[in-house]
């Protein structure tokens, strides 16, 4: 059971990051802003909400978690 939960945590940071680093290729993400918001809870309403890196987010929290802002 640990062995499943350490594997499902490294497959979830891995996934975190791949995301957050996703950003660095348009020029908009902003590691200050992931900082900010990594300990953040989100709401589960999902509005949908575009980033500056062209990519759609659940909502502005999401993208924030991921140094991703969103234009209002």
């Amino acid at each position: 059971m640990k062995k499943q939960l350490f594997t499902i945590g490294v497959l979830f940071f891995s996934f975190s990051f791949l995301l957050s680093i996703s950003g660095c290729d348009k020029g908009c993400y902003n590691p200050s802003l992931e900082a900010e918001f990594k300990d953040k809870l989100c709401t589960a309403d999902c509005p949908k909400v575009i980033g500056c890196d062209g990519e759609e987010y659940c909502n502005e929290c999401e993208a924030n978690k991921r140094g991703v802002a969103v234009d209002k």
